[in-house]
């Protein structure tokens, strides 16, 4: 997510021309009905990924971890939505709103954007650390670590400029302080690049499992199985485009109602991106109430080509073992 600055506040638009229903038009329901549904099903998600490992055996790692704390940082954010749904009027046309609750509403909005923009980062981290322990080569590494360092740097300062637009920090939410803010287009754009590139690391995270996974010696069927399970994220980068895509509203003076889609989205980008890592974890409660014999032998006897690192060769088997 990335917020405009609110110096737009000192020239608010007005219901002049509109009809009556359009005067009342409220995103509030579909807010707190989409947030609440994601928090949940990735928390349910998440809580199966944990119950799987736990079931064989085998000890979180950093890619759980950092996952929960992704979780973490959006369970924290949707009540901070709800917050400003119910309490501040967030959804609804500003000149609907007490002017007296806009600084309120403003600032609540900065910290809700940090906490998405942060939750998006990690999530998408966790995912990369977990094909990390899979990539067969030193390139394939590296490949991965660039688009994760690239994506941490790229949203973390989104997340910063929330707070830097502004001199001093305050002008965020309270416009009639003397100070300045930064023009408008350069956020927009800025948030733009950010948006586009948070998708095709999505994308390309999605894509990178095909190749891993061929290198394994395992049926074709199971072999499927695996990359389907795996490129989950696409989803995500779908998300993260429509988000994009949504940035031109904030312009609009109107930033009540029309931060309302870039809310919903930023909630199902990283709430999604959380169910997606949690899927390759989930294929052995298909194992063990599927055809089992079967399958579980094909994903155990699932040999790995050797890589030319200095990892344990062992490190592929045992994830393999995990999805």
């Amino acid at each position: 997510m990335f917020i405009l600055p609110r110096n737009q506040m000192q020239g608010l638009p007005t219901d002049d021309n509109l009809s009556p229903s359009e005067k009342s038009d409220s995103y509030a329901a579909k807010i707190l009905a989409t947030c609440w549904t994601l928090e949940v099903l990735s928390g349910i998600m998440l809580g199966l990924r944990i119950y799987c490992k736990h079931k064989r055996s085998r000890r979180l790692w950093w890619d759980d971890y950092i996952l929960i704390t992704a979780w973490t940082f959006q369970t924290v954010d949707v009540p901070l939505i709800t917050i400003k749904v119910v309490r501040l009027g967030e959804g609804q046309h500003v000149w609907n709103l007490d002017r007296a609750v806009l600084p309120a509403l403003a600032l609540t909005g900065n910290v809700s954007g940090t906490l998405s923009i942060v939750a998006t980062m990690l999530s998408k981290t966790s995912f990369g650390v977990t094909l990390l322990r899979l990539s067969a080569s030193r390139i394939m590494a590296h490949t991965i670590w660039f688009l994760l360092v690239t994506m941490n740097v790229f949203l973390g300062l989104s997340a910063v400029f929330i707070w830097a637009q502004c001199t001093p920090v305050a002008k965020n939410w309270r416009p009639d302080l003397e100070g300045w803010c930064w023009d408008v287009g350069i956020n927009a754009k800025y948030g733009l690049f950010s948006g586009v590139y948070s998708a095709f690391v999505d994308f390309a995270l999605s894509f990178l499992p095909s190749y891993l996974i061929w290198n394994l010696t395992m049926e074709l069927k199971e072999k499927m199985g695996v990359v389907v399970a795996m490129s989950m994220g696409v989803f995500a980068g779908l998300g993260a485009i429509a988000k994009v895509l949504q940035l031109h509203n904030l312009s609009r003076g109107d930033f009540s109602y029309y931060e309302s889609e870039l809310v919903i989205w930023g909630t199902v980008e990283s709430a999604v991106t959380i169910m997606a890592a949690s899927v390759p974890f989930l294929r052995v409660l298909i194992v063990d109430h599927g055809s089992i014999a079967g399958a579980r032998s094909l994903v155990k006897s699932a040999r790995v080509v050797p890589k030319d690192s200095d990892r344990e060769q062992g490190d592929e088997q045992e994830l393999v073992n995990s999805i």
